[in-house]
C-alpha cells in the first residue's frame, strides 16, 4: 500500500514542479499540461493494470511469477523524481547545477538502455 501512495505523492509533486515550472518561464501553455495529465494518467492506468495482473491474473490462468507492481512501481518513481529534479533545476540555476552530473548519468544509463548496450 505504501508504494501506491509513494508514487501517486510523487505524480502529484511533479505536477506541482511542473506547473511551477511553467508559471516561472512565462506561462502555461494548455496543450502542453492536457499532454503532460494525460501522462499521468498512464502512469497511474499502468500501476493499476500491474495490481490487476499480480493479483488477479491467477484467477484466470495469468500467475505472474515475479513482483510486477514494485517493477512498475519502481520504474515510475525513478521517472517522476527525474522529472522533478529537472523540473527544480530549471526554477533554481543552483540546483540545477548540483542535479545536473546525476540527471547527465541517469539519461546516459537510459540512452544505452534504449539502444540495448
Amino acid at each position: 500500500m505504501a508504494s501506491y501512495i509513494i508514487v501517486g505523492c510523487l505524480i502529484a509533486f511533479d505536477i506541482v514542479t511542473g506547473i511551477s515550472k511553467a508559471l516561472y518561464k512565462g506561462g502555461i501553455n494548455s496543450t502542453l499540461l492536457r499532454v503532460g495529465l494525460f501522462h499521468k494518467l498512464s502512469e497511474v492506468l499502468t500501476v493499476i493494470g500491474a495490481v490487476l495482473l499480480q493479483y488477479g491474473g491467477k484467477y484466470i490462468g495469468m500467475d505472474i511469477g515475479f513482483p510486477l507492481v514494485e517493477a512498475v512501481t519502481f520504474y515510475i518513481s525513478v521517472m517522476e523524481v527525474t522529472s522533478i529534479l529537472e523540473n527544480i533545476g530549471e526554477i533554481n540555476p543552483t540546483l540545477g547545477k548540483l542535479f545536473k552530473p546525476y540527471l547527465e548519468k541517469l539519461r546516459n544509463k537510459n540512452d544505452k538502455d534504449e539502444k540495448g548496450e
